[in-house]
């Protein structure tokens, strides 16, 4: 049994404060119109999810259609590579229902800045945000687009260049060398995060360092899903959003991902223990990946977020990471200190 929390929770909802569409130059707003075959009539507030400064947000046309556009500035090059890479990954995906379709693409010259805008169109989906809080039927529903996408056969693979999970995280050492420092003393778990006590810091540690092994496979994985990168349509049905991190992986990563934010909020998630995704899973290789997580979330905590990136980003880093220790806590029979109240 672990303690409660003493983490902030994060509101998923409110994590990013965007440009509005009224104020992006002029060439970027003729791109948007251009792309989506038709001028703006109106523009919805901008989204205010997602962990990135950007442009991104509904609007209306005046052909009567509704597109989402995204536009990254010369200035946030991380928005530009994933606005790039998501341009080309879509037309890959269009025998996924849960998949979000393209509209076009353009790179934009003249406008403000000392380089080309990327101007992403997509089409609009309706719906609202999973997850608050997480409800059974919304984690099936969740549970169905992990399905989806790992039985997805993509024969263009290869040429899209998507990496295996394993190589990307056996190539990052830092997340496993992290655990090792918070499981030795050299450096201090963050106030409010669950401690784990020395026998389950060792078992942390051992976990964490088999993460290359434990994720490695060929199915075609998300690889960012967060409740911002979802939303759940009016008939209950869950798309999924930002495919710019697509890549190949163990088919249960997608759905693990998830769960320490549902267990936080009180979805049992051994209703997955029938899953398909699941069928043949070593315990250990799921625990890995949570072991992993804790590494990877905190490694960077007291580090401003990279430009660009909303100090929400940091939040939710935090918020991860206690959840997913918790969650490793509970699967594994664990006792947790910690959970001093949280930082104002």
């Amino acid at each position: 049994m672990s303690t409660a929390s003493g983490v902030p929770e994060v509101d998923y909802l409110a994590t990013s404060v965007r440009p509005r569409f009224e104020s992006l130059p002029s060439p970027v707003r003729e791109s948007v119109a251009r792309i989506a075959g038709s001028p703006v009539r109106r523009a919805a507030p901008p989204a205010s999810s997602g962990f990135g400064g950007a442009y991104a947000g509904l609007l209306d046309l005046e052909d009567g259609g509704r597109v989402f556009a995204k536009a990254a500035p010369p200035t946030m090059p991380f928005v530009l590579d994933a606005t790039r890479r998501e341009a080309q990954l879509l037309p890959l995906l269009t025998g996924l229902d849960c998949a979000t379709r393209l509209v076009g693409f353009e790179v934009v010259h003249g406008a403000a800045g000392p380089g080309p805008w990327h101007v992403l169109v997509l089409e609009a989906v309706d719906g609202v945000q999973p997850g608050r809080p997480w409800t059974a039927a919304d984690a099936d529903a969740a549970h169905g687009v992990c399905l989806e996408v790992a039985r997805a056969t993509l024969s263009a693979a290869p040429k899209a260049g998507l990496a295996h999970l394993s190589d990307l995280l056996a190539g990052d050492p830092t997340p496993v060398a992290t655990v090792d420092s918070l499981v030795v003393g050299d450096r201090h778990w963050p106030l409010g995060h669950g401690v784990p006590d020395a026998t389950a810091a060792a078992d942390l540690a051992r976990l964490a360092r088999g993460i290359a092994d434990a994720v490695r496979g060929d199915a075609l994985l998300h690889c960012d899903l967060r409740p911002d990168n979802l939303v759940r349509e009016p008939d209950g049905r869950i798309r999924a959003v930002d495919w710019n991190h697509l890549c190949l992986g163990a088919p249960w990563v997608d759905l693990v991902t998830l769960w320490p934010l549902m267990h936080h909020q009180g979805v049992d998630v051994r209703r997955f223990a029938t899953s398909p995704l699941l069928d043949g899973v070593p315990h250990d290789a799921v625990d890995t990946l949570l072991a992993w997580f804790v590494g990877f979330m905190l490694a960077d905590l007291d580090e401003p977020p990279p430009f660009g990136c909303t100090p929400a980003l940091r939040s939710h880093a935090l918020f991860f990471s206690d959840t997913a220790l918790r969650l490793l806590a509970h699967r594994r029979g664990w006792t947790l200190g910690g959970g001093a109240p949280p930082r104002r």
